[in-house]
């Protein structure tokens, strides 16, 4: 399951705690919802066109949505007629969730792909928690790789990007990126955030906007005759009480934070900022997060959370979860299927979810909204020539679903690192770690929701994105750069956090939020809200 660092604009997020984890990215469709207007202009960004490689089984009605394909096209064609690379070698330097994968020499799958682009790619890749070490070492030797993905926070970025990386606006804005079909095909609240001062200095690693879910095992509601969906606090926090067994070793959920964000998502409370005439207030100066940590405090004194909840980590939340010690979890939306491949060995397992509810029937619920890129690859100060030839191979790396290009990249080789069941590939012991090797980290086509096999999750994961995407809130920081926030993003949010934790545990009143806030505000909210409401103003040709 993909974990990633706060990004420049996650700091609130986080602490709305439905910003779990970061999931796939991104098909389009139909009318956009909940953007926000006029901060960048719609000639400087790419114009979006589905490359179109296959009909969906299920479409997205919402930009940033994951359409849905329940089994792999047969007979897969290339995408490509001709090899984006004319020789030589291509080195880039990304990040990894994942183990090392084997090297070039011992990898047939790396070869095939090498063969198939014309060229050599040679990767540098650190884990993703020592990245911002990689990256940093690298800037500072200034002898750059051709491509390089920029992850997490970075400070003084504008100034490192227009001094080291190419302005790809040029060959990427407005038409200009039919040269290039796939990457055209990434969604538009993607591309916003690769901009800067009115110019694209990337390739987005597109992810879909939808952010923490809460997921629910099913059976065990069903056993005790408990409704699965929640039309109210009240009803909700029932469902808590009546999952709750002590005696049993057995509590409704492990995170108080997450329940947290349900509670504000009740609420109607945004994942992060608000804007309004250029006005930008962040969510944790609202009433209504006070009033949620009311909740949850109250929730928490009730022993519905298991002890170590606080302190515990994903992974041990998770095997809580897949135990049946705590029927309902918070996790990314895009590790629905792990959860479903973990519950496979567990007895009558059945996986489900909480969409947010109403607080009390009157106020309207919002989705938490995701961060719709993990992250972006620029390319060094390069000659026009160099610039599209690199442009070329990072459109061939986001073929999308469909294409044997996208076969190649994930699965690998047929009879090698994986069989066909059907039409689907089913990757073997050696193609699991033959397949590690990080291009998706580099480039990355539209995601989409994929299950093999198993077309009743790939339905329920389609059907709560949808729902979801219904009601997300919308994010006015889209393609906005707060300098603060990414010096002091890091501090700040630890500050927040332990007055959080505080107050949930009961070592402090509530009403210690507001002293919260206000240090908050003194030590760089403010400033941070300044940035970006100029930044905003800027864009939308107010000022």
């Amino acid at each position: 399951m993909e974990l990633h660092p706060m990004t420049r604009r996650e700091l609130l997020r986080g602490l709305s705690a439905l910003a779990v984890v970061g999931a796939a990215g991104t098909a389009c469709g139909g009318p956009e919802p909940k953007q926000a207007s006029g901060t960048i202009r719609a000639s400087e960004l790419p114009s979006f066109a589905d490359p179109g490689i296959v009909k969906p089984d299920l479409k997205s009605a919402y930009p940033g949505g994951m359409n849905a394909y329940f089994r792999y096209p047969p007979n897969p064609a290339a995408a490509f007629k001709d090899k984006p690379l004319g020789g030589g070698t291509v080195k880039g330097l990304t990040y990894t969730f994942d183990p090392v994968a084997p090297g070039l020499a011992e990898n047939p799958l790396w070869q095939k792909v090498n063969e198939q682009i014309g060229g050599d790619l040679s990767i540098t890749y650190a884990p993703s928690a020592d990245y911002a070490q990689r990256f940093a070492t690298t800037i500072a030797s200034d002898d750059l790789p051709d491509l390089v993905t920029i992850y997490g926070q970075v400070q003084q970025l504008p100034g490192l990007l227009k001094s080291k990386f190419t302005d790809l606006s040029e060959h990427l804005a407005g038409d200009a990126i039919q040269a290039y079909p796939n990457l055209a095909g990434l969604a538009t609240d993607s591309w916003r955030e690769t901009m800067l001062d009115g110019s694209i200095w990337g390739i987005p690693i597109a992810r879909p906007p939808v952010s923490g879910t809460m997921f629910a095992r099913k059976d065990l509601l069903d056993k005790q005759g408990l409704s699965l969906q929640p039309t109210t606090f009240a009803e909700f926090k029932d469902l808590l009480t009546a999952l709750t067994d002590k005696r049993g070793s057995r509590w409704a959920c492990g995170d108080p934070g997450g329940v947290l964000g349900m509670i504000t998502a009740a609420l109607g409370v945004p994942s992060a900022w608000i804007e309004k005439d250029g006005a930008f207030t962040a969510n944790l100066e609202l009433e209504q997060y006070e009033a949620a940590l009311e909740d949850t405090r109250a929730l928490v004194a009730a022993e519905v959370f298991h002890p170590d909840g606080m302190t515990a980590t994903n992974n041990q939340r998770n095997d809580w979860f897949t135990q049946g010690r705590t029927p309902l979890v918070i996790g990314g939306f895009v590790g629905w299927s792990k959860y479903e491949m973990w519950g496979a060995a567990v007895q009558g397992f059945q996986l489900a979810t909480i969409l947010p509810f109403s607080y009390d029937g009157t106020t309207k619920p919002v989705h938490g909204r995701g961060a719709v890129i993990q992250a972006m690859t620029a390319i060094k100060k390069s000659d026009p020539s160099r610039v599209k030839e690199l442009l070329r191979l990072l459109d061939w790396l986001a073929t999308p679903f469909g294409s044997a290009e996208y076969v190649l990249r994930n699965y690998g080789v047929e009879n090698v690192t994986y069989t066909l069941k059907g039409t689907d590939p089913i990757v073997n012991a050696s193609g699991q770690t033959l397949r590690l090797v990080p291009f998706k980290y580099l480039s990355d086509g539209t995601q989409v929701i994929y299950d093999p096999g198993l077309q009743r999750v790939a339905q329920a994961r389609f059907d709560y994105q949808e729902a979801a995407l219904e009601i997300i809130d919308r994010d006015p920081t889209l393609g906005l750069y707060s300098e603060t926030e990414a010096a002091k993003n890091a501090q700040l949010s630890a500050k927040l956090t332990d007055a959080r934790t505080e107050i949930l545990r009961g070592q402090k009143p509530v009403s210690t939020w507001k002293e919260a806030v206000d240090t908050w505000r003194k030590d760089g909210g403010d400033t941070i809200r300044d940035e970006y409401e100029a930044a905003y103003a800027k864009a939308s040709g107010s000022r």
